[in-house]
């Protein structure tokens, strides 16, 4: 199985904040920051701003605390079904990057949109990138960009 994930560059980030609004657009269907499935850390005063995305672990802390096993891999990554979700916020609490967000009282974790992430084509920046191949590291995705590594 192909190693499936998003890679956030910091360097490349202006803070637009456009990734937060047209994932909370997809999965809220309002324009609501707050509802995304990442997340922007400002950092040094507000001169940085770090995408902060799910990292699709491979040893999910959320999938292993999930009281009901409502966390299930579809194509190699954890997602929320939410038909089994019971909203107990376990997933939540333990996710590590703080990208699980509870809605009507179900969580919900970014799932690539099935391939093919909108938060990476409206990146006007190119800060967010979209591997779905074996080798998913920072230095491929400058190569992307077209940088030297």
């Amino acid at each position: 199985m192909a190693i499936r994930k998003l890679i956030a560059s910091f360097d490349l980030c202006t803070g637009c904040e456009i990734c937060t609004l047209v994932c909370s657009r997809r999965l809220a269907g309002g324009y609501n920051p707050r509802f995304a499935r990442l997340r922007l850390e400002s950092k040094m005063d507000a001169l940085v701003s770090d995408p902060i995305v799910c990292n699709q672990c491979d040893n999910a802390f959320c999938e292993k605390v999930c009281p009901v096993s409502a966390i299930k891999r579809e194509n190699g990554i954890p997602v929320v079904v939410q038909d089994e979700c019971i909203g107990c916020g376990q997933c939540q609490k333990y996710c590590p990057r703080d990208v699980i967000v509870m809605m009507d009282k179900k969580a919900s974790k970014c799932d690539l949109c099935g391939g093919d992430p909108l938060c990476v084509k409206n990146c006007p920046t190119g800060a967010l990138t979209y591997c779905d191949h074996g080798d998913c590291d920072h230095g491929e995705s400058g190569e992307k960009r077209g940088e030297v590594k």
